[in-house]
């Protein structure tokens, strides 16, 4: 009997001798697997700023060609117009520029507008023209498949001397966009556009082959579609 209680008795002590060591080597795996966590600057929704975007621009009604708009002194950029005239020819309001790609992250799209010098010396010489305008804005607009961006490009040289130059403004456009639209808009009190006129310039736009592209120095280069 007593030799059945000692064996029982052994068998306990190394069952839970086993226990403890499962436990022990147990504990010392879990300890030696980390728990990684990405910084939040690195995660997939940061935005990024490629050097170069294809796509092309239009008014909703055709294709525009870039063209060279010299103004304040600066080298010629090869952008487009915005204008609100009486000249159906001359009046374009809005435009779009459609990428080749939809996005695939949050993108820094730079923007480089002004007026032009030109327009502005014609308004500074019409008092009417000075009294009658208010602040000049163009609004922009990404729609992503996730949200929307939008940016007023606010400008007002007549009132603003470091208005009387070219101005840069960083837009983050959303995960999944396809366009980038500009419009020009009115602002208090008066929301009078009727003589507004903008240069848009975007440094990263590349046209799609077939097309002059605006490179990021400022200067077209001729494109060819690759087979």
């Amino acid at each position: 009997m007593k030799g059945i209680i000692l064996n029982a008795l052994i068998i306990l002590a190394a069952s839970a001798a086993i226990v403890l060591l499962l436990k022990k080597g147990g504990d010392a795996g879990v300890s030696k697997i980390k728990e990684v966590t990405a910084p939040a600057n690195k995660v997939a929704g940061a935005p990024i700023r490629p050097p170069a975007i294809d796509g092309q621009v239009d008014n909703f009604n055709g294709t525009l060609t870039l063209e060279p708009l010299q103004s304040w002194g600066a080298k010629a950029k090869y952008g487009f117009l915005l204008a609100t005239c009486g000249d159906s020819k001359l009046n374009q309001p809005h435009a779009r520029v459609t990428f080749a790609y939809p996005t695939a992250a949050a993108t820094v799209l730079e923007i480089q507008y002004t007026v032009p010098q030109n327009v502005f010396e014609m308004m500074a010489a019409n008092a009417e023209a000075i009294n009658d305008s208010s602040s000049m804005a163009v609004q922009v607009t990404a729609e992503g498949s996730d949200n929307t961006s939008c940016a007023l490009l606010e400008l007002d040289p007549l009132r603003r001397p470091e208005d009387r130059k070219w101005l840069s403004r960083n837009l983050i456009v959303p995960l999944g966009t396809k366009a980038v639209q500009f419009r020009i808009a009115g602002l208090p009190p008066r929301y009078n556009v009727s003589r507004f006129s903008c240069a848009i310039f975007l440094p990263q736009l590349r046209v799609i082959p077939g097309k002059a592209t605006a490179t990021p120095g400022g200067k077209p280069t001729a494109t060819t579609a690759t087979p």
